[in-house]
């Protein structure tokens, strides 16, 4: 990411922190204590097919906690595109050229508490055209990432990105 970055990123509250940090913690503490309770029973009866519940459901747990872990991404807009981090280290970028849209895909209202939900899709080539686009028909937008009007400054996310899809 060249030039002039903007980062938008979840503020600390006690919902990113359910989200992000204790959710993920009890479910991995849930799922290593079902591995354990198959492996004892395993042990003590030794019938494989016996523990199967408990050993899927240990992993089950694990793959939801790395889902909560990816729910609350860090976006960077810039001169060179978007980048989205989701999974720790890991960047996704995106040039402007390769953003198709924004779309708000939901917006709740609790009780005076209102949320919107947006979704950014990228272009890809369609399936059997091993990547060349040659015609705007040649490619479909597929989604990118979702974020939340909670992110902070969502409103400057949102109108960048509308700004930046109307000079492409």
């Amino acid at each position: 990411m060249t030039g002039d970055t903007q980062r938008f990123w979840y503020p600390f509250t006690a919902t990113t922190v359910i989200a992000r940090r204790l959710a993920p913690l009890l479910l991995v503490t849930l799922g290593a204590g079902l591995i354990i309770w198959a492996g004892r029973e395993f042990y003590f009866w030794r019938r494989p097919w016996a523990v199967l519940p408990e050993l899927f459901l240990g992993l089950l747990t694990w793959v939801s906690a790395l889902y909560f872990w990816t729910l609350l991404p860090e976006v960077h807009a810039g001169e060179g595109g978007l980048a989205v981090r989701r999974l720790g280290p890991i960047w996704q970028r995106w040039t402007w050229d390769q953003v198709a849209g924004l779309h708000k895909a939901a917006s709740i209202d609790l009780l005076g508490w209102s949320e919107s939900f947006y979704t950014v899709s990228v272009w890809r080539p369609l399936a059997g055209r091993r990547g060349r686009t040659r015609r705007a028909w040649h490619r479909r937008p597929v989604r990118a990432f979702r974020f939340s009007g909670h992110i902070r400054n969502c409103e400057r996310l949102v109108t960048l990105i509308g700004e930046r899809l109307q000079e492409v």
